[in-house]
């Protein structure tokens, strides 16, 4: 019983970090939470630039955090874990920003400095867990950060929208401003904001504590060829470099840029999907889920799907999860319109929002796996611009119109070609991803560099390549 604890107590403070890291996560999501309810709240009003000022603010975060990780990079070659600094940084503006949203008219200076702990904790949070890892764990604890991020929006969503309810409630039968709909909505949220970044911010500290005394480690992976190679300044070299080191077969062409890129759009187009349907269901009165005092019910949907997906990363990769996940969304979907077709139900629709849950994380895990090591925090601030410049496009041209017609209508037969299009996009993004994404379940960052280099060393892998390609010489090999 003494070894089954003591085992125990090791492997808690062995991922400690990594554990605390996830829930930095969870103040980030509450402020995304609070962007949406906000835009929902005040999609009546004239937008102006500062509506999108925190979501440009925070763009330009983590352009300079990600360009000054890779400053240091460049002058140290290797990986310098300071990202815990980074995210207790993060910690103090969250801290700071929540005391705002207690006054009325001020959220939106909240926002603006809530924003900046966004940003930051984003490239921080994940470009930490991407390399401190081991190959076990990586995809997991990048799941639970997304995880976390959902309960935050969820919390959010249920806090501030209790609120605006009760504000309704209280007008009921009168001609309210705005203004007075809005009094107040965010007061319970602050206080949970408040309560959260207080207790972050002290886990954050502890952890550095415990740094220093040696029981936890925060500037070595879990990774053993990823700490030799960040050790030895072998961590960054080039292909031709790691071609000429290693034994390999053959040697295809590098695809790491290209697969990079490709899930960039990918992903961007998958979270703007995503994005459109919450407020779809949220607004549309034909396709509204629930009314509006329980709308946050779909929002705690979505969180127990990305919560099923950490146990299912478990078993099998994430390229495999994500496939999928489209793959039952083009069914669901399709089943979705013929039963709300020929009944009016939307049960189905709830089960949607469990795969949004589902595949949430699984772009984000792949997207990391494969870039290059040195421009890791780079890819995650293009990552992290695009789902902002997402979440504006989708609400400027859709959601802040409410007489758009294609978005709000009520029509059977417009209803059934947006769900069209969606299965469209679905079942192209699935394939994209099924074709060009190698396989990384439990693969070490290394081993995953080497694959998206081209460079082939299994016989499997020579199996898998064109026999014709082999007999003529197609396929380009070492000459050096």
């Amino acid at each position: 019983m003494t070894n089954l604890w003591s085992t125990c107590v090791h492997k808690f403070f062995k991922y400690a970090p990594s554990y605390v890291v996830c829930l930095c996560f969870l103040p980030c999501g509450l402020i995304f939470g609070y962007t949406l309810c906000s835009f929902v709240a005040e999609r009546n009003l004239s937008v102006d630039l500062i509506d999108y000022g925190p979501l440009i603010l925070g763009a330009c975060l983590a352009l300079l955090c990600a360009a000054g990780i890779l400053v240091i990079k460049y002058i140290k070659h290797c990986i310098v874990y300071w990202h815990p600094f980074v995210l207790m940084v993060a910690g103090v503006f969250h801290l700071i920003s929540s005391c705002f949203y207690f006054a009325d008219g001020l959220d939106h200076v909240g926002a603006y400095m809530s924003y900046v702990s966004h940003s930051l904790t984003f490239v921080a949070g994940y470009g930490f867990l991407h390399t401190i890892s081991s190959k076990n764990s990586r995809a997991l604890m990048i799941s639970g950060c997304c995880s976390c991020y959902l309960l935050g929006i969820a919390s959010a969503v249920s806090l501030i929208g209790a609120k605006y309810v009760e504000n309704l409630e209280h007008y009921k039968g009168q001609v309210a401003t705005p203004g007075q709909l809005t009094d107040g909505i965010y007061v319970n949220f602050a206080a949970t904001y408040l309560s959260i970044s207080i207790v972050m911010l002290a886990i954050l500290i502890g952890l550095k504590v415990l740094h220093v005394l040696g029981t936890v480690d925060m500037t070595n992976s879990l990774d053993n060829d990823l700490r030799i190679a960040n050790a030895n300044g072998s961590i960054f070299e080039a292909r031709s470099d790691v071609i000429k080191r290693l034994q390999f077969f053959y040697v295809t062409k590098n695809q790491q840029w290209h697969v990079t890129l490709l899930l960039l759009f990918v992903e961007a187009i998958q979270y703007a999907l995503f994005i459109f349907l919450v407020f779809w269901f949220a607004l549309n009165d034909a396709m509204r889920l629930n009314d509006l005092a329980n709308i946050d019910a779909m929002f705690w949907v979505i969180f127990a799907g990305s919560v099923l997906a950490i146990i299912c990363l478990c078993f099998y990769s994430a390229k495999v999860h994500f496939v999928t996940t489209q793959v039952l969304l083009l069914v669901l979907t399709m089943l979705a319109m013929i039963i709300y077709g020929a009944s009016g139900s939307k049960v189905t629709f709830w089960l949607l929002l469990v795969l949004f849950g589902l595949g949430y994380s699984s772009l984000q895990i792949v997207l990391l796996e494969v870039t290059h090591l040195r421009f890791t925090e780079c890819i995650i601030f293009a990552s992290y611009t695009l789902k902002l410049v997402s979440t504006s496009v989708v609400y400027y041209y859709f959601v802040a119109n409410v007489e758009n017609s294609y978005f709000y209508t009520k029509d059977e037969s417009t209803l059934i070609a947006q769900g069209f299009v969606f299965m469209i996009i679905t079942s192209l993004l699935a394939l994209v991803v099924g074709m060009k994404v190698p396989r990384t379940h439990r693969s070490k960052l290394l081993d995953i560099q080497h694959e998206v280099y081209g460079i082939i060393f299994m016989k499997h892998q020579i199996e898998q390549l064109n026999v014709r390609w082999l007999n003529d010489g197609t396929i380009p090999t070492i000459s050096q």
